[in-house]
C-alpha cells in the first residue's frame, strides 16, 4: 500500500508566519508605489486650465490686446463709450466662436466650457460642468465675481475657478477645510489674474505641491 507525504501542521504554520511577514513588509511599499489619483488629477486639472488660459488669453479675436493705450498719457486718447483700457479678462466686448456668441460676465466662462470635452451640465447653474473624466469644474465665480474693469495693475484684477477633482463623489473638501484631511482632500481653486497668469490658492497647499510640475504656480505675479 502506497503512503503519501504530506506537510506537518507544525510545517504548515511555518509557511504561513512566513508569508505573514512577507506581506507585512512588501505591503506598506506597494501602497507607497501606487498611484495617487488625486494627485495626478490635480496635475492633470491644472494643465489643462493653464492650456486654456494661454489660449484665451493669447487669441486676439477673444482678447484684443488693447493695453498699450493704457500708457499712454491722460487725454492723448479721444474718450468715448467704443475705447477702453483692458488689461484681458476684463474685456468682455461680444465675440463669436463655433457659432455662439460670448460677451458680458459670462464670456469667460462661456469660452472656458467651449474648450472642454465637457459630458454634462449641472441642472441648476450652467456654468458647473463635469467632463469626460468624471472632474467637476465650477466656474461661477468668473460670473458673479469677473474681474474688475480699469483696474490699475493686472494684478489688482482677479477671478477663480474651482474644481472637484472626483466629481460629487466624497469627500468633496478643500484640504483647507476643518473636516477635510490634507491627504484626503479633492477640491482646490485656480485664482486667475486679468493678465491670464494664474496661481493655485496658497490654502491648497497640497494642491500646489502635486502641480509642482508646473512650475508657472510659482512664478509671482508681476
Amino acid at each position: 500500500m502506497r503512503r503519501f507525504k504530506g506537510f506537518t501542521l507544525t510545517e504548515l504554520m511555518v509557511a504561513l508566519a512566513v508569508i505573514g511577514i512577507i506581506v507585512a513588509i512588501v505591503t506598506p511599499a506597494i501602497v507607497r508605489m501606487r498611484p495617487n489619483k488625486n494627485k495626478m488629477m490635480v496635475k492633470k486639472t491644472f494643465y489643462t486650465t493653464e492650456q486654456i488660459v494661454s489660449t484665451l488669453i493669447n487669441d486676439q479675436r477673444f482678447y484684443p490686446d488693447v493695453h498699450l493705450a493704457c500708457d499712454l498719457e491722460e487725454g492723448s486718447v479721444e474718450e468715448s463709450d467704443d475705447y477702453y483700457c483692458a488689461w484681458g479678462f476684463d474685456y468682455d466686448n461680444k465675440v463669436r466662436h463655433e457659432g455662439e456668441d460670448y460677451e458680458g460676465d459670462d464670456k469667460f466662462a462661456g469660452l472656458f466650457k467651449s474648450m472642454l470635452n465637457v459630458k454634462s451640465v449641472d441642472s441648476q447653474n450652467d456654468n458647473i460642468v463635469y467632463t469626460n473624466d468624471g472632474v467637476k469644474w465650477d466656474l461661477s465665480p468668473t460670473v458673479t465675481s469677473p474681474w474688475t474693469k480699469g483696474a490699475d495693475k493686472p494684478s489688482d484684477s482677479s477671478s477663480y475657478i474651482e474644481i472637484d477633482v472626483n466629481g460629487d463623489e466624497e469627500p468633496n473638501c478643500r484640504e483647507s477645510d476643518d473636516d477635510c484631511s490634507s491627504e484626503d482632500f479633492d477640491t482646490y481653486r485656480i485664482t486667475i489674474y486679468a493678465n491670464g497668469k494664474l496661481q493655485i490658492d496658497e490654502d491648497d497647499e497640497k494642491a500646489i505641491e502635486y502641480a509642482t510640475i508646473n512650475t508657472s504656480i510659482r512664478d509671482s505675479i508681476q
